[in-house]
């Protein structure tokens, strides 16, 4: 596999670039559909979708690794190293690779609510095309596990089956045929992006967008998490611990779908605020140009 390249000197490892070719994606995604918007709600400024990408991505980052720390590290403290050494150890930890999607998406979703409501953006709008975007992001990051050889599938002989050589930075066992479970799972993330975002189009109905992608990703992580070879996610009873986080993601997408009466009367909040900052500010900015 393709799992790093040398760049002025210095090796580059693919994961790395995927995330960052996911992470262009998404900016991108998201000012189309701010320069295109649908006229049936309060939309969101492209700038204050970028910037609330921002604190997604920060949220995603600390989310991931915190969940990391608690799913997949088994010892945190070395009684016979001294206080030095451990802190390198945390170091290590912390600055190496290990991130946990569910982390990431519990991280960013809160990253992203706080921006939404100190800067009193529409919430519903905001949230829903957030959603409608993460499976393009996640598509690009199991393209990166696929180079880095990690998250890899269980031991399979037939049609599509991979190996990875010795030495990948991911730990799939070297040589043998693999089911390529991560490219799998970025296909499915591709189609369900593209659902999402024909539903996001379509509907007037606050959080369905959201809704169908925790009720959809929970179940199809649920099921993908059975043909997964690598061991280090640990596990919770007789589930994985991804698995166990499935149930309670997909609860909250049920919950999201049902839609009690005050969630939507949260949906519409900041929505009448909002629309009067925004004329204010394209007001000024038209008076700029007439000006220039």
């Amino acid at each position: 596999m393709f799992s790093h390249f040398e760049f002025l000197g210095r090796d580059v490892p693919m994961y790395a670039v995927c995330a960052f070719g996911g992470a262009a994606a998404i900016a991108l995604y998201f000012l189309v559909m701010c320069r295109f918007p649908k006229k049936t709600v309060q939309r969101t400024s492209a700038e204050d979708m970028f910037y609330m990408l921002i604190y997604a991505f920060i949220g995603a980052i600390i989310g991931a690794k915190l969940f990391y720390l608690i799913t997949s590290v088994e010892v945190y403290w070395y009684p016979e190293y001294s206080f030095a050494d451990n802190m390198k150890y945390w170091f290590s930890l912390i600055a190496g690779g290990g991130l946990v999607f569910y982390g990431g998406l519990i991280g960013a979703v809160l990253g992203a609510l706080r921006y939404t409501l100190h800067f009193k953006l529409p919430v519903s709008n905001t949230i829903d095309l957030g959603f409608a975007g993460v499976p393009l992001f996640h598509a690009f990051g199991r393209l990166g596990c696929f180079m880095a050889g990690c998250c890899y599938g269980t031991e399979y002989h037939g049609i599509f089956a991979v190996t990875f050589p010795e030495g990948n930075l991911g730990g799939a066992p070297a040589g043998v045929e693999l089911l390529p479970v991560q490219l799998i799972e970025a296909f499915a993330n591709i189609i369900l992006w593209l659902v999402l975002t024909a539903v996001y189009r379509r509907t007037t109905r606050r959080f369905l967008t959201s809704g169908i992608y925790l009720v959809s990703y929970g179940i199809l992580r649920f099921v993908l998490e059975y043909f997964r070879g690598d061991l280090i996610r640990g596990s919770i009873f007789v589930f994985s611990s991804s698995q166990f986080i499935s149930f309670f993601i997909v609860a909250a997408g049920i919950f999201l779908l049902v839609r009690p009466r005050w969630l939507d009367d949260f949906g519409k909040k900041n929505d009448e605020i909002y629309a009067i900052e925004l004329e204010k500010l394209e007001q000024k900015k038209r008076e700029r140009k007439a000006k220039a």
